[in-house]
């Protein structure tokens, strides 16, 4: 039984490509540095009936991260703030009418990888296969079959090919889809970001699980 799962694993493991491995690897640490990064992100997610357009900044120190995003989509704005301090998570939630309340989310933990709304640059460990292709400017890598349920069935990252940072990670989630562009990267994160402060949001409900 041993051998058997030994061979399954390397069967696995074969089918994501040492150049797929190596790419990664050097556009997480490009990305990754102990000082911690800001990225400003365009995004545009669609389904069946509707598309949605906005913006993104995404914080990253450590396990620590934070991230403001604002959607729009059949004339309402949505405005989510997500952050993370090492013990414990939040949303907050802005109200779409005036007729109801913001709302401040609190729970022991991290988020599982299927509630973030993030890039995620170690896909090589949650997939079992990937396909590389190269165009002028960018390496194209398409990852299938997942190796959990938490993960979408394909995600597609693309990696600037001389500076090797992120440009672009594209991904289905049920039924809607989901690109994330990169418009601006700063290396450098206050500590300060990533804790919570209620008093920032005096009209929300405060709910804690």
């Amino acid at each position: 039984m041993a051998a058997v799962a030994l061979m399954t694993a390397m069967s696995v493991q074969a089918q994501i490509p040492a150049e797929v491995k190596d790419i990664l690897q050097k556009c997480s640490e490009k990305t990754h540095r102990s000082e911690g990064y800001e990225l400003d992100v365009k995004l545009h997610a669609s389904a069946i009936i509707a598309s949605m357009n906005g913006t993104m900044k995404m914080c990253k120190k450590g396990d620590k991260w934070y991230s403001v995003m604002q959607m729009k989509a059949l004339g309402h704005v949505m405005y989510y703030e997500t952050g993370f301090d090492g013990t414990q998570t939040w949303r907050y939630s802005k109200a779409a009418d005036d007729d109801e309340r913001d709302t401040l989310t609190i729970t022991k933990g991290a988020l599982k990888k299927k509630e973030k709304f993030s890039i995620n640059l170690g896909l090589d460990k949650d997939y079992k296969k990937a396909k590389l292709k190269t165009t002028d400017k960018h390496y194209e890598i398409t990852f299938t079959e997942p190796l959990n349920k938490e993960m979408p069935k394909k995600s597609i990252i693309r990696i600037d090919k001389n500076k090797y940072l992120l440009h672009e990670y594209e991904t289905k989630v049920s039924l809607a889809s989901v690109k994330m562009t990169v418009t601006r990267i700063k290396y450098g994160v206050n500590d300060n970001v990533f804790i919570l402060d209620p008093k920032k949001y005096p009209n929300a409900v405060v709910v804690r699980k």
